[in-house]
Order: C-alpha cells, then sequence, then structure tokens
C-alpha cells in the first residue's frame, strides 16, 4: 500500500465507508460481484448495482448514491453516454457525482474519450482491489470541483496536490 493509501485511509476510517451509497453499473455477473466484494471488505453498506446504462440512469434517481463505478458498457447506452448523462443531468445533485470508470480500453484517445466525457478517474481492467481503493480514496479525500461550460460539464482536469498551480493561462494570472 502506498504512503498516501496509507494516510488517506486513516482518514478516511470505516465509519466513512459504512455511510457511502456506491452504485456499481457492470454488465458481466464476474466483475461486478467482485467490487461488491472490495467495497464490502471496507464497510461499504448501501450497494446498488445495475447490468445497463438505462437501469443505472434508474438507479440514480430511485437511490442515495455519492459515488458511481461505471463500466465500459455495450451499446445502446454504453458507459460514456451514461457519464454524460450525469453530467448534463437537470438533477442538479448529479452532476456532481463521482465516477470511476472502469475500462479495458488502454489507448490514449480513449483515456482522452472519457476525461472529456467527464469521469472523475480511470481505472484500467485488470487491476487489484488497491488500486480500486485507491482511486475511492482519491475521490472521496480530495474532490475536484466541477467545471460547467458549453462544451463541458465535468471535474477540474486540473489536479490539486496541495502545490501552487503553474499559472499558465492569462485569465489564471489575473
Amino acid at each position: 500500500m502506498s504512503q498516501e493509501a496509507e494516510k488517506n485511509r486513516r482518514q478516511i476510517g470505516p465509519e466513512v465507508y459504512a455511510q457511502l451509497g456506491v452504485l456499481i453499473v457492470e454488465d458481466t455477473l464476474y466483475m461486478a460481484n467482485l467490487l461488491r466484494g472490495v467495497l464490502s471488505g471496507l464497510g461499504v453498506r448501501h450497494i446498488v448495482s445495475a447490468r445497463t446504462g438505462e437501469d443505472a440512469l434508474s438507479a440514480l434517481i430511485k437511490n442515495r448514491i455519492d459515488l458511481a463505478i461505471m463500466d465500459d458498457l455495450e451499446p445502446p447506452l454504453d458507459g460514456l453516454s451514461v457519464v454524460r448523462a450525469i453530467r448534463t443531468s437537470e438533477e442538479g445533485h448529479l452532476n456532481d457525482l463521482p465516477v470511476i470508470y472502469v475500462t479495458t480500453r488502454r489507448e490514449r484517445g480513449s483515456i482522452i474519450e472519457a476525461r472529456d466525457a467527464g469521469v472523475t478517474e480511470i481505472l484500467s481492467k485488470p487491476f487489484s482491489a488497491q488500486q480500486l481503493i485507491d482511486r475511492i480514496d482519491t475521490v472521496l479525500m480530495r474532490p475536484r470541483s466541477i467545471v460547467r461550460s458549453a462544451s463541458f460539464t465535468g471535474p477540474d482536469r486540473r489536479r490539486r496536490d496541495g502545490k501552487a498551480p503553474i499559472k499558465r493561462r492569462e485569465s489564471d494570472r489575473s
């Protein structure tokens, strides 16, 4: 376990995990069970599962969800389409939902596409339980503000790690 992950674990504590509502959107039963097992091991008590994009959107409306773990999914409503729907939803509380996108696609273009759709974190398959836990801890301990513009709605792409940001844009310098 990385030192940062260990530090986050001490700060988060089991009571935080126990209060989380997590949506798992995964179309394969094996992977859904694996994700559920990791979450249960952390102490997450409220886990909702969906196998299609339509079911995921329905579950988001009906349940208190604090975090979504989203698979690629198959069309017609694939995982990135669901993320876009979350980010542009009229249900304002959904726009800020952290989304960990689990994918088999590792090409640079696929990662950029996921980022542009508004995912919060990306996790490539195959992954370890620790990698999943690290992503969960990241979205809980270092939430990023949601940026809204005509062409993009999603987490601020600039990560804030405590260091002074490099002010490259003219608007950032003033």
